[in-house]
């Protein structure tokens, strides 16, 4: 999806003289975005590594979505910054001193980690969908869930790697920037395929999975609302840990939804207006291209809101990272107290929160 905004964003051929309000509001408030989320996606990635996290199975999952978008968040950093020195400054490019293969790994690894950021949401849905469907699990179903999570991201990171493996062939340097062989390639970025891969496919899958959850929430609510306390004890109150997180979730999901949908829509939009010969065509794209900008920063706030997700509806992450906080403010002395007093018979009653499923 990236490649289809630069096409439009840089398509000032087609579309003469668009109005620049909208990219100096993505130039002034991209770098925000970018820094909040590093900074936001490293405690993310070293709570969930946690000891008491690292053994659920979706820490792995939002431990490689934190580095994947982070990775994105930079990649988007390194492209704004080569906009400003061509658009603003006139000057060469960040990308003049690439060579042909650093342009080729370039293109792949922005592809890929895009990919990976979608479909890890993608990921993560249907194994929520999955979870709600079987609320009474045993420990063999648990143990393949956390072992079978790390399976999935790397089988995950090879399909989309394979994708994507065209562009180390067909991309290279042309002048300050890095574009497609004239020879070779035949603007793959636009077809169908890539733009359903990119955003399309993700966004519906999310979408319908989201939609299978809540109904099943709302019907296991329905089924236990009349139960009696007892058997509440005898199940541990598992079910209803499993829904809180199960809801966190859908917080990410839907996040993910409302941040990228605009962009999509208005891309689309656009790519169908670019195919018509109407009169007006070019005035309608030229007022909408400021749109497109500020729509990109808000699909960026995507990359950079989990960790808020995590705070405002993961007990579990608010306490574990205050945990973390909090040792890091203690002399060494009280940290090596409270890890004895841990290790033996007293323990708190967030450490047992921390260690159910």
């Amino acid at each position: 999806m990236s490649d289809l905004n630069t096409t439009y964003g840089n398509g000032t051929a087609l579309l003469p003289a668009p109005s620049q309000w909208g990219w100096t509001c993505k130039v002034v408030t991209y770098h925000l975005v970018v820094a909040v989320g590093l900074v936001v996606n490293s405690l993310t990635f070293i709570v969930m590594k946690t000891p008491r996290l690292k053994s659920k199975s979706y820490s792995h999952y939002l431990s490689a979505l934190a580095v994947f978008d982070s990775l994105v968040l930079m990649s988007q950093e390194v492209h704004i910054i080569d906009e400003i020195l061509v658009i603003g400054f006139h000057q060469r490019g960040v990308f003049r001193g690439f060579s042909d293969e650093a342009c080729k790994i370039l293109s792949f690894s922005d592809a890929v980690c895009n990919l990976m950021s979608a479909w890890l949401i993608v990921v993560m849905a249907l194994e929520r969908l999955w979870v709600v469907s079987m609320p009474f699990r045993t420990n063999g179903t648990m143990w393949f869930r956390q072992k079978g999570a790390i399976i999935i991201i790397l089988s995950l990171f090879a399909v989309t790697s394979a994708t994507q493996v065209f562009r180390l062939a067909m991309v290279e340097k042309s002048g300050w920037t890095c574009m497609g062989s004239s020879n070779l390639y035949v603007s793959l970025h636009v077809y169908m395929y890539q733009f359903v891969l990119h955003s399309t496919a993700p966004i519906a899958i999310v979408l319908i999975a989201n939609m299978g959850v809540i109904t099943q929430i709302f019907r296991v609510e329905r089924a236990t609302h009349g139960e009696e306390s007892s058997s509440t004890r005898l199940t541990g109150g598992g079910p209803q840990r499993r829904s809180k997180t199960t809801r966190m979730m859908v917080y990410i999901s839907l996040t993910y939804i409302l941040t990228s949908v605009p962009l999509v829509s208005l891309t689309i939009f656009l790519h169908a207006l670019a195919k018509q010969a109407a009169p007006n065509a070019h005035s309608i794209a030229v007022r909408c291209l400021p749109w497109l900008h500020v729509l990109q920063v808000v699909a960026s706030i995507n990359y950079a809101s989990n960790f808020f997700i995590y705070i405002l509806s993961g007990k579990k992450f608010r306490i574990e990272l205050g945990h973390m906080l909090s040792c890091n403010r203690r002399p060494a002395r009280e940290q090596i107290t409270s890890i004895n007093t841990r290790s033996g018979s007293i323990r708190t009653r967030d450490d047992i929160l921390l260690t159910t499923i």
